[in-house]
């Protein structure tokens, strides 16, 4: 059941470390130090509203199949995008993220507020997360504003590439594997010829569970499909005392990392419900309100042991979800970007979850590509001198067929 909804909540957990706290009841330690300003917990909270929603989207292209994203890579990633967007297409972006008529110096201040909680070390927990452009300043410069915006509120790394060069992807793909310790090796193959600029977000993660489970307790067992058959996984189990608790349609538990500063939180639907009933149900008020619930109570867990790999495309959600004019070669407006006239040809989404008995080892990268419009050619008067045999031909053009061809050698005959 996890696969399909718990990354989402986890990364939404760890994202937003003040917004979803360990319950004073927890026997897990306390997380370490509170860095929530109130600035962060704005774009925490819409970063969760904005990664239920993409699952949501995702998830109809994806129909009980598993889907695990990264809402805060793609949210900062897509941020990094909206800061070189004007007009229209920024309010549909920001509408979309869950920040529309937010003054986009205070969204920076906050996703930059967000970034520096998530780079605070962690006992037991690595948690990482890097921004990069990669332009071609050649056919697409960059304008030095935005250059200097993402620089300073994100920390991005911006780097001129030739995209024509066959050793691009290479180093593209060399960024993304080492940003996410090996787990995404591989984010591009060939570059589009028309794609001038890429900008990427990686989010790293990996962390020992504070309680972990006994190799020794797992076992094969059954695991019920949405279609209604049954399949034999290795299931982890365990009985202790974890946040906790369940209503007539979902079980709830938090499984806290380390010194509990990140947690896994797991959300089963009750076998008179569905895991689609509960994604509908996916709001930041509802989410709110499980969190309040929570409570340290006496019991087992028995959690599957699975690792996952996946590639999402994401045009289609994000259009859904109202982002439309940023893909329109026309229409898009990121002006503030780039002199030239350019729009987002794709949105991707690469990510990794693997849980076993000692914790959890996570990994996404996101990446937004830009391409440029092409420019027509300037063109010069041309001067056709017929002066040497020649080719010509009769053609219905309604139907493209040659009615007559001739090869003219001499025309005086």
């Amino acid at each position: 059941m996890f696969g399909r909804i718990g990354l989402a909540a986890m990364l939404a957990s760890a994202a937003a470390l003040g917004s979803l706290p360990v319950m004073a009841s927890s026997p897990a330690p306390s997380p370490t130090g509170s860095m929530t300003s109130g600035a962060m917990l704005d774009v925490t909270t819409a970063d969760n509203a904005f990664g239920f929603g993409l699952l949501r989207a995702v998830q109809k292209e994806h129909q009980h199949g598993n889907v695990v994203l990264s809402p805060v890579s793609a949210a900062l990633d897509l941020s990094m995008a909206l800061n070189g967007a004007t007009g229209e297409t920024a309010a549909q972006m920001q509408k979309m993220l869950a920040i529309g008529g937010a003054d986009l110096a205070a969204i920076n201040s906050a996703n930059q507020d967000l970034m520096k909680t998530l780079r605070t070390p962690a006992t037991d927990v690595t948690l990482s997360v890097a921004n990069a452009i990669f332009a071609d300043q050649h056919r697409a410069p960059l304008r030095a504003d935005y250059v200097a915006q993402v620089k300073h509120w994100y920390d991005s790394e911006v780097a001129n590439l030739d995209f024509g060069s066959p050793h691009a992807p290479a180093t593209i793909n060399g960024w993304a594997d080492k940003e996410t310790h090996g787990k995404i090796p591989k984010i591009v193959d060939v570059l589009d010829p028309n794609e001038v600029a890429l900008l990427l977000n990686a989010i790293y993660f990996k962390g020992q569970w504070t309680h972990k489970f006994d190799k020794s307790a797992t076992h094969e067992a059954g695991f019920t499909l949405a279609s209604g058959s049954a399949v034999k996984l290795p299931r982890m189990s365990q009985t202790g005392k974890f946040d906790y608790f369940e209503t007539s349609a979902l079980q709830a538990i938090r499984m806290p990392y380390g010194k509990g500063d990140l947690a896994m939180d797991v959300l089963l639907p009750s076998k008179t419900s569905s895991l689609a009933e509960l994604e509908s149900a996916l709001t930041t008020d509802a989410w709110k309100m499980w969190d309040a619930r929570f409570s340290s109570q006496q019991g087992t867990i028995e959690l599957p042991r699975f690792e996952l790999k996946n590639t999402y495309r994401l045009n289609e959600a994000l259009e859904s979800l109202g982002m439309v004019l940023a893909f329109d070669p026309q229409g898009a407006h990121f002006s503030k970007m780039s002199p030239r006239q350019v729009s987002i040809s794709d949105v991707k989404q690469f990510t990794y979850l693997k849980v076993d008995e000692q914790g959890s080892e996570a990994a996404a990268v996101t990446s937004i590509g830009m391409v440029a419009l092409a420019m027509p050619h300037p063109t010069m008067p041309f001067h056709m001198i017929v002066d040497r045999p020649f080719l010509c031909t009769i053609e219905d053009r309604r139907s493209h067929a040659l009615l007559f061809i001739g090869a003219i050698y001499d025309p005086r005959e």
